[in-house]
């Protein structure tokens, strides 16, 4: 009896074991099912959800007007979306949708662009306005690339009355050509190829005769001959109809070539050259914060560099030092200080370089058709008081071009391209007052007491009062600042066994201010201590003919140097002016 009671148990142990498994075998077949349903469902939803957002893209942007089927164009149509657009902050900036600079259509992501309006964009505004649509001018829009030309033609046609003006906008590219057009609250965007471009052209300008209609040529070179071809097809488009039609060219190129005056007073062509961006600009435009946001991952120190003496980045700079850490390498080129990374700019002015590039032909203003491509990139424009001239784009580019130019040639080109035009003159003596240093040394006539003495030639080095010296060099060096907004300076001359500092300002003006929290900064940099262990002096170096003209003012900052024995109030007396021959 008790073995059958045992066993009766051990059926019954076995009978439960063997449902639990069934259980636990069941509920496990119906969790991978789940799972796998799950799976299923979600994926249809991805395809679901997927066919549902191309079909809203296709009936966005695929969407062919009756018109211009029957025409041959295909169309790619979108909102306009221009009441998103327009000028904000007091008209100190312009929004601007991003996709209108792509020229993609299906670019539907409403990304926000803000566009610092400065002086020059105001200027270019006003002469599109007032010459191209008012008076009915055949303008010419020139400049370097990076300066904003297209931009701010782009912004212009943007702001329009669009009840009252069609836009077009032509981007010549490699291959085909951009359209862009704005009409009745939509814009849309085709390509047209070069080997139709003559009928592609008549077709998008067609069925609007009578009504204003403005168009741009964007990215136009003389010497292209498809860029001629849409050239001569926009004139022949204005010239039928010029009460109501509008042409606006938009080019690289620094001139137009051989000017016929009696053809361009019966086409009232009208030129606007487009200055290259200063330093202050570029602080200004960073005050926005959104616009900022936007450019700040290009302000970063993306490699090291050690030809700018930083090798690292601790993220706690603020915006302006940024700013003018990199413009001693982009300079005048919005595009390189907004829209390309340290690494991708320095990689194209190096490449643009070692070309062949020298000083005289980035003098000269060697860009569009005159030059390679790659020259276009080491050039700016700059305005020095109602004077206008062609200089290097950048203090990094100056530095390396008149590393590769002998003494002679800086000299000559001085005479040649400084004479009446200070801006010239200035670079180009800062240049020579380098070179001089580093290979032969120089002579300096001090104005007083200290008559001629001799200063050694020595390396020159660059330095950054952003970034510092951990350690001063052993012999005596020239110190090259790479940052254009450290004032006051252009270079210093440490002497660490004499234990003697001595800033340089090289000028050619009749007066320079003495700003002494500069010189101050620099010290710090340094690490030169207080209390007069150093000898601390301060030249200002000008041409030999200008030492009894030649006045400091105004001082700013008085006793700013007062621990390195510089007496406040006294600091225009203890400056020395000293003057060189070398152009």
């Amino acid at each position: 009896v008790e073995q059958l009671r045992k066993k009766e148990q051990l059926r019954k142990k076995r009978e439960k074991l063997r449902k639990e498994k069934e259980e636990q075998l069941r509920k496990k077949v119906e969790q991978l099912r789940k799972e796998k349903n799950e799976q299923l469902r979600k994926k249809e939803e991805e395809l679901r959800k997927k066919e549902e957002a191309q079909l809203r893209k296709e009936n966005l942007v695929l969407r062919q007007i009756p018109s211009s089927v029957e025409r041959g164009i295909a169309w790619e149509e979108s909102e306009a979306g221009l009441d998103r657009m327009g000028f904000c902050e007091q008209r100190k900036f312009f929004r601007l949708d991003s996709s209108y600079l792509s020229m993609d259509a299906s670019d539907v992501s409403n990304q926000e662009l803000f566009l610092y309006c400065r002086e020059a964009f105001t200027k270019q505004q006003s002469f599109l306005r007032e010459r191209v649509l008012e008076q009915g001018a055949l303008g010419w829009i020139q400049g370097p690339p990076g300066t904003g030309k297209t931009t701010t033609t782009l912004a212009f046609c943007l702001s329009l009355d669009m009840k009252e003006w069609m836009v077009t906008f032509l981007r010549l590219k490699p291959v085909h050509i951009y359209c862009m057009q704005v009409v009745n609250g939509r814009r849309r965007f085709c390509k047209i190829l070069y080997s139709s471009a003559a009928e592609g052209l008549r077709e998008a300008f067609a069925g609007r005769e009578g009504k204003k209609h403005v168009v741009v040529l964007d990215g136009f070179l003389r010497q292209q001959e498809t860029h001629q071809g849409v050239y001569r097809e926009c004139l022949v488009w204005r010239d039928a109809d010029q009460q109501h039609r509008r042409l606006a060219v938009v080019t690289s190129m620094s001139s137009r070539g051989k000017v016929y005056t009696e053809w361009d007073q019966e086409m009232k062509l009208e030129t606007h050259k487009v200055v290259s961006w200063t330093l202050d600009e570029y602080l200004q435009a960073v005050q926005h914060d959104e616009l900022y946001e936007q450019v700040k991952p290009f302000l970063e120190m993306d490699v090291e560099v050690e030809w700018m003496l930083i090798t690292t980045c601790d993220g706690q700079e603020t915006r302006e030092e940024r700013v003018v850490r990199k413009y001693y390498l982009a300079g005048g080129s919005c595009r390189f200080m907004f829209q390309r990374t340290v690494a991708n700019v320095k990689e194209a002015l190096d490449d643009a370089i070692e070309s062949g590039t020298n000083l005289e032909t980035v003098l000269q203003g060697n860009v569009g058709e005159f030059s390679p491509q790659a020259i276009n990139r080491l050039i700016a424009y700059v305005e020095f008081g109602s004077k206008r001239s062609w200089l290097p784009v950048s203090k990094y580019v100056a530095s390396t071009l008149a590393e590769r130019t002998a003494e002679s040639t800086l000299r000559q080109l001085a005479l040649s391209y400084g004479y009446g035009n200070p801006g010239v003159k200035g670079s180009l003596f800062e240049m020579l007052f380098f070179k001089k240093m580093e290979q032969t040394g120089l002579s300096v006539t001090y104005r007083g007491p200290r008559q001629t003495e001799s200063w050694d030639r020595c390396l020159v080095v660059n330095f950054s009062s952003l970034q510092g010296i951990k350690t001063l060099p052993a012999q005596n060096t020239c110190l090259r600042p790479i940052s254009a907004f450290q004032g006051g300076y252009d270079a210093v001359m440490v002497d660490k066994e004499k234990r003697k500092v001595m800033f340089v300002q090289a000028t050619i003006a009749q007066k320079h201010s003495f700003k002494l929290s500069f010189f101050l900064k620099a010290l710090k940099a340094l690490n030169i201590p207080e209390g007069g262990e150093w000898k601390v002096e301060v030249v200002f170096l000008i041409p030999v003919e200008e030492l009894a003209r030649f006045e400091i003012k105004p001082i700013e900052d008085s006793g700013a140097l007062k621990d390195y024995g510089w007496k406040r109030g006294e600091e225009a007396m203890q400056a020395e002016v000293a003057g060189i021959s070398i152009l």
